[in-house]
């Protein structure tokens, strides 16, 4: 269950010139500017992890915060972040899009391509407030073709189904899961899930909706991840289609068919590796269920997608939180 607790301590700084080494410590590597020349600066960070959730909060004065292309190349952390407004207001880039973030507004956008936040202090006192959640990109379902509909779109953190989105987020911020690592797994789980959801359904895409044939073929996917001979081949054949073509409709995702298969394998795989109560079942046996015929296959690939060893996600997921 969630109960009030601390977080760890924020880290704060009155340097400017040690901000960016913070923010590159907690999050990724970015550049800041207009504090170069502020006698007053201040900024504070302040992180914690929920199994493979990181959700911080941090607070600063005005400035601008930036992800260059070869920032992003440099460093590749391939995340999905959601930045919420608590306190003064944002202007948030990123594939060509621009938005506006008020009081409790969030935004989707990924670190593996630029992106640019110019944030301006409540007119009292000058300071903002900024919760960010952080996920690995693998552990939400959005295709790349979503993610790139979805980015820099605002969302109201206030009302509707994004607003309990929002309200759901913050709770986050302010909470923690006590004693059981399994929970937490699956509780982080369910918020990606609804996340997910929400997204899709209240955003408002501005590329080429997805075609019929996509959506049959991920539903086939799903369906069959435990299947071992799950192919494009085979998809192509029950679709009535040539695999060329399923090829196509996927290119035009921005994706193949191949990684949309092997990341939802991967992904139940996680979750079944998170789960407390599924201690009893061997690496094998649930590499199989998800249709990973080759466990040492299984092993590598797990290690690429979310940089460890299936054992050793286990075990994390498994150690006791304090």
């Amino acid at each position: 269950m969630l109960v009030r607790s601390g977080f760890a301590l924020p880290v704060r700084t009155t340097r400017a010139s040690d901000w960016e080494d913070m923010l590159r410590e907690h999050f990724v590597a970015l550049s800041v500017s207009g504090i170069e020349d502020r006698p007053r600066f201040t900024g504070a960070v302040r992180s914690s992890e929920l199994a493979h959730l990181k959700v911080s909060t941090v607070q600063s004065t005005e400035q601008r915060i930036a992800r260059s292309g070869s920032l992003a190349r440099a460093d590749r952390a391939d995340y999905l972040q959601i930045g919420r407004i608590r306190r003064g207001r944002a202007v948030v880039t990123q594939d060509d899009r621009e938005c506006v973030l008020d009081h409790d507004d969030f935004v989707l956008y990924d670190t593996s391509r630029p992106f640019d936040w110019r944030i301006d202090g409540h007119p009292d006192d000058g300071s903002w407030v900024l919760e960010v959640f952080t996920w690995p990109r693998s552990s939400l379902s959005f295709s790349e073709a979503e993610i790139h509909d979805l980015t820099a779109i605002a969302f109201d953190g206030r009302a509707g189904a994004s607003g309990l989105v929002g309200r759901f987020l913050h709770d986050i911020v302010t909470s923690r899961i006590a004693s059981d690592a399994g929970a937490g797994n699956a509780i982080v789980d369910e918020v990606g899930d609804l996340v997910t959801a929400v997204l899709r359904a209240v955003g408002r895409p501005v590329g080429a909706p997805r075609s019929s044939t996509y959506r049959a073929a991920i539903t086939m996917i799903d369906e069959s991840l435990g299947d071992p001979s799950l192919s494009p081949s085979v998809i192509a054949s029950a679709l009535g289609i040539s695999t060329r073509h399923l090829h196509r409709v996927f290119a035009e995702q921005d994706t193949t068919v191949s990684r949309v298969i092997r990341v939802r394998r991967l992904e139940q795989c996680r979750r079944d590796l998170a789960q407390s109560t599924t201690p009893d079942r061997s690496l094998g046996q649930i590499s199989r269920r998800w249709g990973f015929a080759d466990p040492s296959l299984f092993s590598r690939t797990f290690k690429s997608e979310y940089g460890m060893s299936p054992r050793q996600y286990r075990a994390t997921a498994a150690a006791p939180r304090t």
